[in-house]
């Protein structure tokens, strides 16, 4: 028999096995105390260095320069430290520091302050009429359209061996079929005083502005038209386009035009028929059969032409007209006129009309979770009998999280499913995003609240990640409370089970305040602020609405005075306590207005109370809750109620509240 191990061997062995874990566990927990003594160290060089910058930032602003200059020397590698150069830089602009600008641009070219810094050197120089430095100085990208003027204007004045480049791209800029700002009226007048604007560019331009319905624009460019028969196709076009009545006379084209201009003609007669269907359905149905005799219309031109027609004799009170030529050209009209009709059926609880046309549905229109819910309802609404709802729809729908499975959840007793998913990216991953100097940029822009700045430094920075990175992403603004990064993040990734990050709980303590203040569940104040603006406090919609619920100023003025609060008009509405006081109180006020009725409320927050009580009155309260949500007739509107009802759900179950998606009172009520 072979001893392996002696006793006394092996009892040194053991105690030298012990003194070796005793010394690796000191060296692992010397090594954390370390990390954490690094971790204090940096947090608190940063914390010095934002103290530093924001001294340097306000000596810069009062123009102290012997104290801007101590502070600037101090802040070492901080990550915003060149964004102080670039103020110093856009102070002493006039001075013209070609030099300084020029390197500043060269070692910051990846910084979105780069292109604030080349913006305002470039107007400088323009405004002094500095060219040779225009020209040397100008970058294409990033650059405005009157910069682009000015560019190729100084390119055709200043450069000789550019004359010929810079006149093709003048007229580029010229063949726009918009409007182009006043700054280019220079560059255009070379073009017009030489002669530069041939017939084909005057062409192309004219159709370009006409098919916009840009009128004014059109009738400008139409002086740059000699040839006989394009001037007399131009004004046939012009004639078209604006008198609906045009478009009756079939032989208003001749054929020598059609064959020479095919496509601006197919466009002015198919915009023209679509005019006249919405006046007179009949007539321009006729006209439509006699245009086809010799006209060969594409299938795009057919689909807008069909649509017109269909709903023009819907709402001329021909329905069954209208019935029987959408089923003839079923297949030449499109899918979103069937999903009208449909709606159009559920609006007057017309629930046998609406199954014929879901079975009308091509599959993969008829499997869109809509339409998977309303097959299976209507079943539903025909019978009157809610048995045997395990074997429907509802069950798959059930697995979904968004509106119509919540609603299906609901319907067969069960809970919403989050389909929640971690997206939680390695360390490493993290750490290599971290290091980024846009990110970096980025968050110390953040910390000073220079949010349009950050915005522009995440841009560019993020301008080419991958999946994986966006993701990463998401997770580092959240740990920044940047929460409408993380949600816009995500969005980019394609990611959407991650709840936590979509769905964060944001100014949770304000939301609180207003909840309680307001008697509105939480879960649903934040549904609203989560779909308006993804919890962005400084946005702000093409429209003018602004802030964290996306409020108009002036509703929010009439809000603030019926309440006796001030705020300042300007930039009020960014502060994300005024807004979510004043929304809260606007939607309180919504709520009142529909005797509580979430479901009007919501609709109203986007479209108005005046439109909601409209569609209501044409409803008469003879349908449920669901059928009048899928007959709202503007489609934003309809997805807005729809998110924010499936939001409030997801805040709900967040918050450890009822998540019942319908009240039971809103289920019974007929709208």
């Amino acid at each position: 028999m072979i001893k392996l191990i002696d006793i006394p061997n092996y009892k040194k062995w053991q105690t030298s096995i012990l003194f070796k874990l005793l010394i690796i566990l000191f060296v692992l927990l010397s090594r954390d105390v370390i990390c954490e003594e690094n971790l204090d160290f940096n947090t608190s060089q940063l914390h010095k260095q934002r103290e530093t910058y924001r001294a340097a930032y306000e000596a810069l602003q009062k123009r102290d320069i012997a104290t801007y200059q101590h502070k600037y020397s101090k802040l070492n590698d901080y990550p915003i430290k060149h964004y102080l150069l670039a103020q110093e830089l856009l102070q002493k602009i006039r001075s013209f520091p070609k030099d300084d600008i020029r390197k500043f641009l060269e070692k910051y070219n990846q910084s979105a302050i780069s292109d604030n810094v080349r913006y305002h050197w470039l107007e400088a120089l323009r405004k002094h009429n500095r060219w040779q430095d225009y020209l040397a100085d100008y970058k294409e990208s990033g650059a405005t359209t009157k910069q682009k003027c000015y560019y190729q204007f100084a390119r055709f004045k200043n450069d000789e061996r550019s004359k010929k480049s810079a006149i093709q791209g003048a007229l580029k800029l010229w063949s726009s079929g918009s409007s182009q700002p006043k700054e280019c009226d220079k560059l255009f007048a070379i073009l017009i005083k030489d002669n530069l604007i041939t017939e084909e560019i005057a062409w192309d331009r004219y159709t370009k502005s006409i098919a916009k319905r840009n009128y004014q624009l059109s009738k400008y460019v139409s002086r740059f038209i000699n040839n006989t028969d394009n001037k007399k196709l131009a004004a046939k076009l012009y004639e078209t386009y604006k008198n609906q009545n045009t478009v009756i006379n079939h032989n208003f084209f001749t054929s020598k035009e059609l064959t020479n201009k095919t496509s601006e003609i197919y466009t002015a007669i198919t915009y023209g028929l679509m005019r006249l269907a919405r006046k007179d359905a009949q007539l321009a149905l006729e006209v439509f059969l006699e245009y086809q005799k010799k006209y060969k219309f594409s299938e795009k031109q057919k689909i807008k032409i069909n649509k017109s027609l269909i709903k023009g004799f819907f709402k001329q009170k021909k329905i069954e007209k209208s019935d029987k030529y959408l089923t003839k050209n079923i297949n030449s009209s499109g899918d979103k006129i069937l999903e009208w009709r449909t709606r159009q059926s559920i609006q007057i609880a017309d629930w046998e009309g609406a199954q014929i046309w879901i079975k009308k549905m091509p599959p993969t229109l008829k499997n869109k979770q809509a339409w998977k819910y309303w097959n299976q309802r209507l079943i539903e609404l025909i019978s009157g009998d809610s048995k045997n709802l395990a074997l429907s729809n509802y069950i798959k729908l059930s697995n979904e999280r968004s509106f119509y499975g919540f609603l299906s959840a609901q319907r067969l007793g069960l809970a919403n499913n989050m389909r929640f998913e971690d997206s939680t990216p390695s360390q490493i991953e993290l750490s290599e995003l971290e290091s980024l100097a846009g990110i970096k940029s980025t968050r110390e822009l953040l910390h000073h609240k220079l949010d349009l700045s950050a915005r522009r430094e995440w841009n560019k920075a993020t301008r080419n990640f991958s999946k994986k990175q966006w993701i990463s992403a998401a997770h580092i603004s959240k740990k920044w409370l940047w929460h409408n990064g993380a949600i816009t993040s995500m969005i980019k990734a394609s990611y959407w089970n991650d709840t936590n990050l979509r769905f964060p709980l944001a100014f949770k303590i304000l939301f609180e305040k207003n909840s309680r203040i307001n008697q509105i569940p939480m879960h649903l104040l934040m549904a609203l602020a989560r779909q308006e603006s993804s919890f962005h406090h400084e946005a702000t919609s093409p429209v003018g609405a602004k802030g964290l619920m996306q409020l108009m100023p002036a509703t929010a003025k009439q809000v603030a005075g019926n309440n006796n609060i001030t705020f300042d008009p300007v930039n009020g509405l960014y502060d994300a306590q005024v807004n979510i006081s004043l929304g809260s109180l606007y939607f309180k006020k919504m709520l009142n207005r529909f005797d509580g009725n979430r479901i009007l409320a919501i609709a109203s927050y986007n479209a108005g109370p005046t439109r909601v009580s409209r569609w209501r009155k044409k409803t008469g309260g003879n349908i449920p809750f669901d059928a009048w949500i899928e007959a709202i007739p503007f489609n934003e509107t309809r997805n807005y109620v729809q998110n924010v009802l499936a939001f409030s759900s997801i805040y709900a179950k967040k918050l450890n509240e009822s998540e019942q998606m319908i009240s039971d009172r809103e289920e019974m009520t007929k709208l």
